[in-house]
């Protein structure tokens, strides 16, 4: 306990020292765009850390107090601190994060936090806190409407365009994963032989778009907005603000499948509901609910998701490659092992995938008419 009392110190200290030595014109700028005056920031008096975020606990919330030096009154600024493990990937975040921001700048529905600072030297990226919105499971909207708004959001990032996607991608995807797990050899021949299907699907759509790469729940936040934007009736949108965060892998670039970020959304899910039913049921009812607010979107251009992929959409390839994938993650944070039997989490992993591959239980545009 007191190792950790005083790791928390000196980090406290560390992130006063960056904040006061190349930040306070940044305060200054972020005080005024929320108050609408000037107040010369000329020290910082206190630093709260909040909670650690992210696999690896990379992101580090946190509130600075600042003091005007005119009028000496203290305030309080949220703040977002991301470390990356080397410059390469905090350059590439920092790339994704303007490139986010700029896309994002006239939305009145999807927002993103700004970007404050950047040090390549340090790897570290200062992100504006966010308040007053709260995180996709405790916001106190009820399933379906978050799940709408989740997929309302995401064309946005996407694109409307249509696009050839590039395939190695995700053929490199499915080799290193098969090979990474400890699995059997007909498991993996198997698994192979059905992911050939998907792909070719892949290869006849038109759904190459710009992608999120890391679009779940944890990097979706709802803010309840005193001025309306939209009633749709049912699904109460008249008020919310999305917010979407961490744009860490965003892919720029116009030839992933727009699937992919639905596959990465609802992966977990999927295993959780299979692990425990033996069947997708539960998941295929949300992924519904998720695309109409997809289509919600589409539609101010007369497009629905399903337009893009004029042979069957892949969802199941990108569910089915995301339970695999983090299964791999999963083996690999406990301990890679050699051993001839397979655990139970990979053996579970395995039986959703085929399941998944076999039955397509994700074609949904099959089954229902989205408004």
């Amino acid at each position: 306990m007191a190792t950790d009392i005083l790791a928390e110190e000196q980090l406290k200290l560390e992130l006063l020292r960056v904040l006061s030595k190349y930040f306070l014109r940044q305060l200054e700028e972020l005080l005024r765009d929320k108050t609408g005056a000037f107040f010369p920031v000329d020290r910082l008096s206190n630093l709260e850390l909040g909670r650690r975020l992210g696999k690896r606990k990379e992101l580090q919330l946190m509130t600075v107090t600042v003091n005007d030096a005119l009028q000496n009154r203290d305030f309080k600024i949220d703040l977002a601190f991301k470390f990356h493990e080397n410059s390469d990937a905090a350059i590439e975040e920092a790339n994704g994060a303007a490139w986010l921001a700029d896309l994002l700048k006239t939305n009145n529905r999807l927002k993103t936090a700004r970007l404050l600072y950047f040090s390549e030297a340090h790897s570290l990226l200062i992100y504006e806190g966010l308040s007053n919105p709260t995180e996709f499971f405790e916001n106190d909207l009820d399933l379906p409407q978050k799940l709408f708004l989740a997929g309302s959001a995401l064309p946005y990032i996407h694109g409307l365009f249509e696009q050839k996607v590039g395939l190695d991608r995700y053929q490199h995807l499915i080799t290193e994963t098969l090979n990474g797990l400890n699995i059997t050899p007909n498991d993996r021949d198997e698994l192979n032989y059905l992911f050939k299907h998907p792909l070719k699907q892949m290869s006849l759509s038109t759904a190459g778009a710009h992608c999120f790469g890391d679009f779940h729940p944890g990097n979706l936040m709802f803010y309840e907005s005193t001025a309306p934007l939209e009633n749709t009736g049912d699904i109460r949108m008249d008020n919310i603000i999305i917010y979407l965060i961490d744009p860490a892998y965003l892919d720029r670039e116009s030839h992933v499948d727009r699937a992919e970020d639905i596959g990465t959304f609802f992966s977990k899910f999927a295993y959780n509901d299979f692990s425990l039913t033996q069947n997708f049921d539960k998941t295929v009812s949300d992924i519904e609910l998720f695309c109409k607010g997809y289509d919600h979107t589409c539609a101010y251009n007369g497009l629905s998701l399903s337009d893009y992929y004029p042979e069957g959409i892949t969802i199941d390839f990108h569910i089915a490659l995301g339970i695999l994938m983090e299964c791999l993650f999963k083996t690999r944070l406990a301990g890679y092992s050699s051993s001839k039997s397979v655990s139970p989490v990979v053996q579970t992993s395995v039986d959703a995938v085929r399941f998944i591959l076999e039955r397509r239980p994700f074609q949904i545009y099959d089954n229902i008419i989205i408004d």
